[in-house]
Parts: C-alpha cells; sequence; structure tokens
C-alpha cells in the first residue's frame, strides 16, 4: 500500500508534484464508494489529510518561487536604447523636383558616402516573463508575445492533476503561476506600493515640460483628473427561491409509485347488507388489492458556464469575480424556475375563483380549495397545505388591505399578510421566477389574474445529481485566444410529485379595498404609475 511521505515540509517542488501524483493514483485505484470497506474508507481519508498537506506545500513553494521571481524582475536594470554615434549629413542644395541625382554627380556621391541613419528605438514599455517552476522554462525567462505566454501557460497546465480535486483535496482552489507581465517605469512615474505620493505621480505625469514643445494645450473644466471608481453594484439576492424537500439522484432517475388513492379505496371498499340480504346468503361485496402502476421520471441537466479573459482576470479580478458571483445567483432562479414549472406542469389547467370583490375576499378562494385537498385524503383538519403565489401578489394584498382600512400601505406588515394564511393552516410562499411582471423599462405590467398553485406538505421534492462540477477550466482553444473558463458546473435536476396531487387556482386581480363586487366603483388591476 502506498505510504505518503514523512518529510513534506522538506520536499522541493519536483518531490510534491511527484508525491501528489503517487497519492492520487492510490487514492484513485480505491474506487472509494458506499460499498467501500472500513479500511479502505480509512486509507482514503489519509490519502486525502495527505493530499491537503501536500497541496499546501505545493502552494507554500509556488508562492515563494513567484516572490522571488518579482524580486528578480524587480533588480533587473531597464535596458538604456544604444544609438550608433551618426556622423553630420550635409545636406544638398535643392534641386528641380523632376531632376534625378545622375551617376557621378556631386549629390549622387554625397549620398553614397553618407553613413547610415540609425532611428533610436523607444525602450520597452512592458516585458513578459516565466514564473517559477513552469515545465521547459527557466525562472524568470524572457517571453516574446501572447503567443509565448501561451505556451507557458499549457506548458504548466500539461503537468495538473486529472482527477476532480473537489473531491480529492477538500475543493481547495489551487493557482499554480505561469507568466508575469512587468511594466516599464514610463519616465521614472511609478506608484508607491502603499499608495502614497499619488498627487505627485499625477503632477509628474501632466507636467507640460514633458510634452514635445514644453507646453500643454490649454482647455477649461474641472482641471483635476477623474477619479476612478473599481466597486461594482451588486443587488440580486436568493430570496423568493421555493423551498422543496432535496435529495440524491445516482442512477440518472428515479421510478416511484404514489401507491393507492385514498379516493379509489374509499369507493371500491366497504359494504352494507340488510338482515333480509344476509338471510338470503347475498355475498358481501370485498374490494382487491391491485398493484399501483410505477412511474418514472428521468433527471435533466443545468449549468452554467462562464470564460473571461486572461488579461482581465489578472488586472481587473473584481469584475469577474463579481460577474461570476450574479451568473450564479442567476443560475439559482434558473433552477427555481425549473422547478416551478414542473409543479405547474403536473397541476394541469387550474379552477377559477369567482370575482367577489377585492384582493382579499378574492383569495378565500383558497381556503375553498384546501377544505377541497383535506376532504380527498381525509387529512388532518389543521393538516399544512403549501401555497405558492408570485411576490408581486403579496404587494397588491399589501395596497388592498389598507385601502380596505383607511391605512398607510407601510403599516400593513408582512406578519399581517401571512398571519391570514397561517391562521386557515395554509403555508405560503412567495416567490420569483413564477408569472413575473413584465418590466420594460419604467413600464410594469400587472397580469389581470394569477395562479396560486397548493398541495399538502411534503407532496414535492427536488432530485439532483452532480454530472460536473468544475471551478475554472483551462484549455487549448481558449488559451490561444487569451482566455479561459472562469466557472463551469452542471447537475442533473428533476422534480417528483411524490403523493397526493396539486392543484392550481386562477385568482382575479382587483385592488380596491371594497367588501364586495357590487360596492367596486374602480376596480385597479394595479396602481397606477404617473
Amino acid at each position: 500500500m502506498y505510504e505518503l511521505p514523512e518529510n513534506i515540509a522538506d520536499l522541493d517542488a519536483e518531490g510534491v508534484e511527484s508525491a501528489i501524483n503517487e497519492a492520487l493514483d492510490a487514492f484513485n485505484a480505491l474506487n472509494i464508494t458506499v460499498e467501500s470497506s472500513d479500511d479502505d474508507l480509512d486509507a482514503a481519508e489519509a490519502l486525502k489529510a495527505g493530499l491537503d498537506a501536500l497541496r499546501g506545500r505545493q502552494g507554500e513553494i509556488a508562492a515563494a518561487a513567484d516572490a522571488r521571481a518579482e524580486r528578480v524582475a524587480a533588480l533587473t536594470p531597464e535596458p538604456e536604447p544604444v544609438v550608433e554615434a551618426v556622423e553630420p549629413v550635409v545636406e544638398p542644395e535643392p534641386v528641380a523636383a523632376a531632376a534625378t541625382p545622375a551617376a557621378g554627380s556631386p549629390v549622387a556621391r554625397a549620398a553614397a558616402a553618407a553613413p547610415e541613419v540609425i532611428v533610436p528605438q523607444a525602450p520597452p514599455t512592458a516585458s513578459l516573463i516565466a514564473a517559477a517552476d513552469v515545465p521547459g522554462y527557466s525562472n524568470g525567462q524572457e517571453l516574446e508575445g501572447m503567443a509565448a505566454v501561451t505556451a507557458a501557460v499549457l506548458a504548466r497546465t500539461r503537468g495538473l492533476p486529472t482527477v476532480n480535486l473537489a473531491t480529492a483535496s477538500g475543493g481547495v482552489r489551487q493557482r499554480y503561476g505561469a507568466a508575469l507581465i512587468k511594466k516599464a517605469a514610463i519616465d521614472g512615474l511609478v506608484q508607491n506600493r502603499d499608495g502614497s505620493g499619488d498627487l505627485e505621480l499625477v503632477w509628474g505625469a501632466t507636467d507640460e515640460s514633458r510634452l514635445p514643445g514644453g507646453s500643454l494645450v490649454a482647455a477649461g473644466g474641472w482641471c483635476a483628473p477623474s477619479e476612478t471608481l473599481y466597486d461594482l453594484c451588486q443587488y440580486e439576492t436568493l430570496e423568493g427561491i421555493l423551498s422543496v424537500a432535496e435529495f440524491q439522484v445516482n442512477r440518472g432517475g428515479i421510478r416511484w409509485t404514489q401507491g393507492p388513492a385514498f379516493e379509489d379505496i374509499y369507493n371500491a371498499c366497504g359494504f352494507e347488507q340488510t338482515e333480509a340480504e344476509a338471510i338470503a346468503g347475498d355475498c358481501k361485496d370485498c374490494c382487491t388489492v391491485d398493484c399501483p402502476p410505477f412511474d418514472e421520471v428521468r433527471l435533466d441537466a443545468i449549468g452554467l458556464c462562464v470564460k473571461s479573459p486572461l488579461l482581465t482576470e489578472h488586472a481587473y479580478p473584481e469584475l469577474v469575480q463579481r460577474f461570476i458571483e450574479g451568473a450564479l445567483v442567476a443560475h439559482a432562479h434558473k433552477v427555481n424556475k425549473y422547478v416551478i414549472d414542473s409543479i405547474v406542469l403536473a397541476a394541469g389547467t387550474p379552477s377559477v375563483a369567482t370575482d367577489i370583490g377585492s384582493m382579499s375576499k378574492n383569495m378565500e378562494a383558497l381556503v375553498i380549495q384546501a377544505i377541497g385537498v383535506r376532504y380527498t385524503y381525509r387529512l388532518s383538519q389543521t393538516a399544512a397545505i403549501e401555497v405558492v403565489a408570485p411576490f408581486w401578489v403579496k404587494e397588491l394584498i399589501r395596497i388592498d388591505l389598507a385601502m380596505e382600512n383607511n391605512r398607510d400601505s407601510k403599516n400593513v406588515t408582512d406578519e399581517e399578510i401571512n398571519s391570514w394564511f397561517s391562521a386557515r393552516n395554509l403555508s405560503v410562499q412567495w416567490v420569483y421566477d413564477f408569472q413575473d411582471p413584465t418590466v420594460t423599462g419604467n413600464d410594469v405590467t400587472i397580469p389581470a389574474t394569477f395562479n396560486v398553485l397548493m398541495y399538502p406538505a411534503g407532496t414535492w421534492a427536488k432530485g439532483t445529481a452532480d454530472v460536473i462540477s468544475v471551478d475554472a477550466v483551462y484549455d487549448s482553444p481558449n488559451l490561444e485566444a487569451n482566455q479561459y473558463t472562469a466557472t463551469f458546473m452542471e447537475e442533473g435536476i428533476l422534480a417528483v410529485q411524490k403523493c397526493t396531487h396539486t392543484t392550481s387556482v386562477t385568482i382575479p386581480v382587483c385592488v380596491s379595498g371594497q367588501g364586495v363586487l357590487d360596492d367596486i366603483a374602480v376596480c385597479y388591476a394595479a396602481p397606477a404609475v404617473v
């Protein structure tokens, strides 16, 4: 059996890489599953702990190497342009434009005798150097252009592990240096690392004596340069996500049965017999236990892929991080919509509530629907019925209740609205991604009706399976385009109605504050926006 080295802290880069590869091979050979023996599980846990230690040592070595590379780069003097001495050239007298110096003429002899004029080359504005421990490159080796950088990155990635580090090393992100971009100072204008001296830096950059002719063109305005704000706005949240039970799917799908429906048992079983029928020997009716049908649902794939330019990752990492965080929230809402859409499909055609007045009065239709669900399954009279409604409906109910009681809408709290449901043993969830209003610029269009989903608590569950989960992917096609896949993940997903059924109710939208329909002078689909 493979044994981890005892002197991890003393290993060099080559030794650490060799130990990691051997440990990963040993880990993969165990092929850990739920059926693995306790000995294999113990061995896998020991290997994982060792891999964590080796990865930590590898990170220390890489960080130390990068620090050394930066120190070396900082000590490297900037190259000075080499200009060969140029002897003065006597300008010939002007001649006619159409004339060409004849061979042997004084002008031709002067041109032939003139030394070659060498144009000074501007010093480079930036240099590319290889980081430490890149296979095939020496530490600090200069790289010619982005093609060489791409080759260095590819050389680095070829030595990376090919297994899923999320399971092999605890999901710790590992960073490996490939190349450094070292910008040359422009006329000595370099910002101090501690941020001091920025005023002098800007002042020196705008000194007119540095410009050709020694002056700047005068212009009006604020004079001072604008400040660059790199902070990014982020408002999105994970609120409004439907809460359902979740379980792991390992075989691509599930087969299940809801079993016999109680209403079928109620209608088929039991008998009544009179004394005369008993004397006559009439047979008693019996119900038969039938095998229920099994349903099957397969996993669908849902995922997220975000690509980022390599230079953007280096120069503006806050932008990449903010974009990925926003994409992850968007992905969560996409998953939420998938689950809700599955429930809507199972509910079928909704029943339509009668328009009897304002919003709060029309919501009484949910109480009648809950009565029907409890009777169908002979549930406890206080059994919770789940209610799923669009988030914006709560705000219209708030306005309606305020109008009904002549109050300011801000005084109608969420607790008051939710208590209306809880008093009727209804558990309401106000969700996004379900009948969202139409928003175009400043215009918001609220639907004239909305649907509400209802089912006994515990009816719905979500199944998931990790298909691919990768933090970052570096591959040659992307690297050739100076890009990498900053985030890629994919998972299997399904929604299953385990038992009972789901009902849907269509409710008219009427914000009026009036008690009965006949009293309504004006029924607003939504408050007017001026």
